[in-house]
């Protein structure tokens, strides 16, 4: 059955980047839909632009998140936003996060914890040309979804253009690749230095160095925590532009 509904996943992803809308408000700022776990009035505030079917992004989450957590999230420092985007392979993206809007609200962040883990269960059987679909009703399960309720999920056009929407809106944000971060509004992305030998981390466009030196975008925890602190507190005065 799931098949049929990633069929239809698969139609809309022809047409998940409009053009980009105008924006009221600063896109490192909270919004009334996010997903977000923390205080609400944490001193750093940092969005992060991921899909579950990329594997940058499952490799940032398995060397990065639990620091993140531990020292920021957990000690009341900081609010994390979490925003989808359809990348990596997006129908596996649309499919995993169609699951996640199904699931209570409650589980929303174990079902990223659960697509992150599976992910390469769920690319190996891909690739056998497998069926992925006991994987996703093992994470259903896990977050108290019947198969029959991934399968009706799969299948609700309303459930489709939500995460539709979210992507696009994810995309008029400028985050382009994933992961993509705003850290107290200073965008943080992974870019090619100019002769496309390594990829160095950007913010707001602009080359990040420290020491002299550009920064690596290895998903390396001790340098992550050390440009986290910097763009919440040193650059700009954290206040972002």
């Amino acid at each position: 059955m799931i098949f049929k509904q990633w069929i239809c996943v698969l139609g809309l992803t022809a047409a998940i980047i409009g053009s980009a809308a105008a924006q009221d408000a600063h896109p490192g700022e909270e919004r009334p839909d996010d997903r977000a776990v923390g205080d609400p009035d944490a001193a750093i505030r940092m969005v992060e632009y991921a899909s579950v079917a990329c594997p940058h992004c499952r490799s940032w989450y398995e060397s990065i998140w639990p620091m993140v957590q531990d020292e920021f999230i957990s000690t009341g420092e900081m609010r994390f936003i979490y925003r989808e985007m359809l990348t990596g392979q997006p129908q596996l993206a649309a499919i995993g996060f169609m699951i996640a809007d199904c699931a209570p609200d409650d589980q929303y962040f174990n079902a990223l914890h659960l697509l992150f883990e599976t992910q390469q269960e769920v690319f190996g059987l891909v690739q056998e040309q497998q069926s992925p679909a006991p994987v996703y009703y093992r994470v259903g399960e896990a977050l108290g979804l019947t198969s029959e309720d991934v399968d009706a999920c799969l299948a609700d056009t309303a459930v489709q253009e939500r995460m539709m929407a979210r992507h696009t809106r994810s995309v008029e944000d400028g985050a382009g690749g994933t992961p993509a971060f705003f850290i107290n509004n200073f965008l943080l992305t992974t870019d090619p230095t100019p002769d496309g030998l390594a990829y160095v981390y950007h913010v707001d466009g602009d080359p990040l160095e420290f020491d002299g030196e550009l920064v690596p975008s290895t998903h390396d925890a001790d340098m992550f925590r050390r440009i986290i602190l910097y763009l919440a507190y040193e650059h700009g005065e954290g206040t972002g532009e």
